[in-house]
């Protein structure tokens, strides 16, 4: 290397950052049944894929309990499916079960249209 060239670091592009707490969900609309239970994986009824920009391709996603992502390409091994219920409205999701929070907050189709992630920051502008 000569005096004149400069060293170039190429730093890879970061996702989102992403926070390890308890999260909750809520149904949209004033009224919602005792129970709701959504899609968990990939069907000819229910098509849960995710749009990657990055490579312009579709991938699909599921619900693995044994699973760290919820992208069944980035998923090793036999998958033990769960079920995504609702109850009185609500789904109370613990910090410890990261693979569904992504599931719910970052790829599903359903986000936003029937169901919401509670946020308090959002909720104090709201109410301002």
């Amino acid at each position: 290397m000569s005096k004149n060239e400069k060293k170039v670091e190429v730093k890879k592009p970061q996702g989102p950052k992403w926070e390890v707490r308890d999260r909750v969900y809520y149904l949209k609309g004033d009224k919602s049944p005792l129970t709701l239970t959504i899609p968990g994986k990939h069907s000819k009824k229910h098509a849960l894929l995710w749009f990657d920009e990055t490579t312009g391709k579709q991938r699909e996603i599921r619900y693995a309990t044994n699973q760290d992502s919820p992208l069944v390409d980035e998923q090793k091994g036999e998958a033990t499916m769960g079920h995504i219920i609702f109850r009185d409205g609500f789904l109370k999701v613990p910090k410890n079960k990261q693979n569904l929070q992504k599931l719910l907050s970052l790829y599903h189709p359903l986000k936003n249209k029937i169901y919401e992630e509670y946020s308090a920051v959002a909720e104090a502008k709201d109410e301002l």
